[in-house]
């Protein structure tokens, strides 16, 4: 197991169990404790856990969030589906904007290789991807860079975002729920991203299934102002029922059956 998949492991840990202790997960990983005590220091710096002697404790996760790195190493397939199907819902001459996130960050991968449309992000992660393939029109979006998003936001981004009506904007979400709809850890992100919603034509949230049911601080937009949720959430949970009462979600599990025109008409 190496380091990130490790961290991922020990969150799932903090998160189910409140705690977690340096001895027990060195004997259960078959690692040092040196080695453990390296992770969950990393950890609290990112804001994810709090220290204690021993070990650590959760923190609370309504306002805290895990790094990038831990994020683009969870559920890797999922996104990779997500993404692939996002590429019916962009058509040649769009004005696409990729919004900051690891399953955007798949998305821009699959579609950038859309004829004549012209790319806008303020993902980092997205520009490095995509500025590698020529012929790409691409735009940085300006903004103070936030490293735990691995991107650029606050009110320099909002201001500049207020100039454009995007045909279509890929957003991701740290959780999403059905009467507190797209929620976020950080203010400037979900300001951020609520600008983004407003100046796109058609909003299309990915999101694999793991951020379904969570909550945090700040509130970014209600669930019946998105036009498509794409997850991997399977369609025959509670919850994804219940989103489908209030907007359109389509569920990759089930590709086989997707009516890829019908998301073209959303």
């Amino acid at each position: 197991m190496n380091q990130a998949k490790r961290q991922i492991y020990l969150l799932e840990l903090i998160k189910v169990n409140g705690e977690i202790l340096t001895k027990d997960l060195s004997k259960k990983l078959n690692v040092s404790s040196m080695t453990i005590n390296r992770d969950l220091k990393a950890l609290a710096a990112s804001g994810a856990v709090k220290l204690i002697h021993g070990g650590a404790v959760s923190c609370d996760m309504s306002t805290s969030e895990y790094p990038m790195t831990l994020k683009e190493e969870a559920n890797p397939n999922g996104k990779k589906r997500i993404a692939a199907y996002c590429k019916y819902l962009v058509k040649s001459g769009d004005s696409v904007f990729i919004e900051t996130g690891t399953t955007t960050l798949a998305v821009a991968k699959e579609i950038f290789r859309t004829e004549n449309c012209t790319f806008y992000t303020n993902s980092l992660l997205a520009l490095n991807a995509l500025s590698k393939f020529s012929g790409v029109v691409l735009h940085a979006v300006p903004g103070k860079y936030r490293e735990l998003s691995q991107g650029f936001l606050g009110t320099q981004t909002i201001d500049y975002l207020k100039n454009f009506q995007f045909d279509i904007a890929f957003v991701g979400t740290e959780g999403i729920d059905v009467d507190l709809g797209v929620t976020l850890p950080n203010e400037e992100d979900a300001y951020t991203k609520k600008m983004v919603m407003q100046q796109a034509k058609k909003i299309v949230m990915v999101a694999d299934h793991t951020k379904f049911g969570l909550t945090h601080l700040y509130r970014a937009m209600e669930l019946k102002y998105i036009d498509l949720i794409i997850t991997d959430l399977d369609e025959e949970t509670p919850l994804f029922k219940q989103i489908s009462k209030v907007t359109n979600i389509v569920s990759v599990t089930n590709a086989d059956d997707l009516n890829c025109e019908q998301w073209e008409q959303v």
